[in-house]
């Protein structure tokens, strides 16, 4: 049986979904054109949208684009999924056995948003912290989930980003950073040597779901003193919980 869907939350729903397939704001007229329905009616839809907070209007031009909103929606829904779940336990022994923090992250839309973080019960740090938003260039997660990223969505994030510098190790120009890419996809794991923070150096791998697609990654960081007289001792690890974390989301090689 059909279910009777009610027109007006069906309306913002199809204005919402517009924004899956274009890149810049819209306007009234665009929604309008694309709905065929009077201008009216999509404004006072789009207003209600606007005042919760799922559209924002730019004052520039009058058009609109996602709001807030739909992003704490979509962090929200990334923190609740079977992978956070799943692999809670292996990121807290991670974190155990070296007496690191372990970040896990994933794309929620077009932005890289830390989903999970486990530090070791002596430690705190206030940044990154669960819901961060990390650069794509210069850490560990951001490599490995643009390194097997499908090369045509790759292009379309990378058409406009900017590698801001952060340290001077950061990589900060796209052809540097996709032959970074080729060598996180040829080893399996990705490296951060103070690219984001002076004295933070990270390793990490990625989890892979039943289709074989890379839907997460998960890094250890931490001083330079303390991760490099481990670092084989870690890549094994690293390896080891990648493969366990994408066995158990059913990933067969």
């Amino acid at each position: 049986m059909t279910k009777r869907l009610i027109q007006s939350i069906k309306r913002a729903s199809d204005i919402l979904s517009f924004f899956m397939e274009e890149r810049g704001p819209l306007g009234i007229t665009d929604f309008s054109k694309r709905m065929d329905l009077p201008k009216t009616t999509v404004s006072s839809i789009v207003s209600t949208l606007e005042s919760l907070g799922y559209l924002e209007k730019e004052p520039s031009t009058g058009k609109y684009r996602l709001g807030s909103a739909i992003f704490n929606l979509g962090v929200q829904y990334a923190s609740n999924m079977d992978l956070v779940a799943q692999g809670r336990a292996w990121v807290e022994r991670l974190c155990f056995q070296f007496m690191e923090p372990v970040n896990a992250g994933m794309f929620v839309g077009d932005k890289i948003v830390l989903i999970m973080r486990k530090e070791p019960d002596d430690r705190y740090m206030i940044f990154p912290q669960a819901g961060s938003i990390i650069p794509f260039h210069s850490t560990c997660i951001g490599k490995i989930l643009l390194a097997y990223m499908d090369s045509g969505k790759r292009d379309r994030l990378l058409s406009n980003y900017t590698f801001d510098q952060f340290t001077p190790n950061t990589i900060t120009s796209k052809e540097l950073f996709l032959k970074e890419l080729e060598k996180v996809k040829a080893e399996g794991i990705g490296f951060e040597n103070q690219e984001s923070i002076r004295g933070l150096v990270g390793i990490g791998g990625p989890v892979f779901n039943h289709t074989g697609a890379v839907i997460a990654a998960f890094a250890i960081s931490g001083n330079p003193d303390t991760i490099e007289p481990r670092r084989d001792e870690i890549i094994s690890a690293v390896r080891f919980t990648s493969e366990q974390i994408s066995a158990q989301l059913n990933f067969k090689k």
